[in-house]
């Protein structure tokens, strides 16, 4: 969990729309800060500070803005923009929080524990992924920076670990669905090669059955012949 405010410095924005580009092109990123019924801001910080903050924070770990002749705002971010070719972060929002109160955010999961699962033994089953993030409540620095669930206890196929049944750390509560499932055994999938030869010995059966089908029917036209 969170035990300090990571600290970004930021500067009031007077660039907007298009002019932004310009800024860009300086290396200064177009920031917003909203929430908690205050008006929002139109902000920007140094490219290299912001992507070493967003590394670091992630989506859970609060981020105090230092606003330039301001007042200092504990935020989280929420939504990160991205170049749709070269991935360069364009934008991005953080949200204002108050410590003392609950906030919904989700929670990257990791799995561990996946080659001790017993549905697993003999090459049986896979353990599979279908959720990498849980929603969950808490207070901003109570909210960890990823959930770790344990796999060695799915015992067969199609044993499955829900949101629900995941352990949370203290203070912290589920606020996503309880049954979506987190990870599950499933049966090794049939391999392109094993596919490929299944589809071939298909195929080579109707072409047998085609093949003996025309010399049936060669036979009957001859034996046609003879009768007339």
């Amino acid at each position: 969990m969170a035990t300090d405010a990571i600290t970004l410095s930021v500067d009031l924005r007077t660039a907007l729309g298009k002019k932004n580009r310009a800024l860009r092109r300086q290396g200064i990123t177009p920031v917003h800060m909203y929430g908690l019924n205050e008006d929002s801001e139109s902000l920007q910080a140094n490219d290299r500070e912001l992507i070493s903050v967003l590394r670091a924070a992630g989506r859970t770990t609060p981020v105090t803005l230092k606003v330039a002749g301001g007042k200092d705002t504990v935020t989280i971010v929420r939504e990160i923009a991205r170049h749709a070719v070269s991935g360069v972060v364009q934008h991005v929002d953080f949200q204002r929080v108050d410590v003392q109160q609950e906030v919904e955010t989700p929670v990257p999961v990791s799995l561990t524990g996946q080659e001790e699962a017993p549905g697993t033994s003999g090459g049986a089953g896979v353990v599979t992924q279908g959720a990498f993030e849980i929603y969950v409540r808490a207070k901003p620095f109570d909210v960890p920076n990823e959930i770790v669930v344990d796999c060695s206890g799915l015992m067969e196929i199609d044993s499955a670990i829900l949101a629900g049944e995941v352990k949370l750390p203290s203070g912290v509560t589920l606020a996503g669905p309880a049954d979506d499932r987190i990870a599950w055994i499933q049966p090794p999938r049939v391999s392109a090669d094993d596919d490929a030869a299944a589809d071939a010995a298909a195929a080579e059966g109707e072409e047998g059955e085609d093949s003996e089908d025309a010399a049936d029917g060669d036979a009957e036209e001859a034996g046609d012949g003879e009768e007339e």
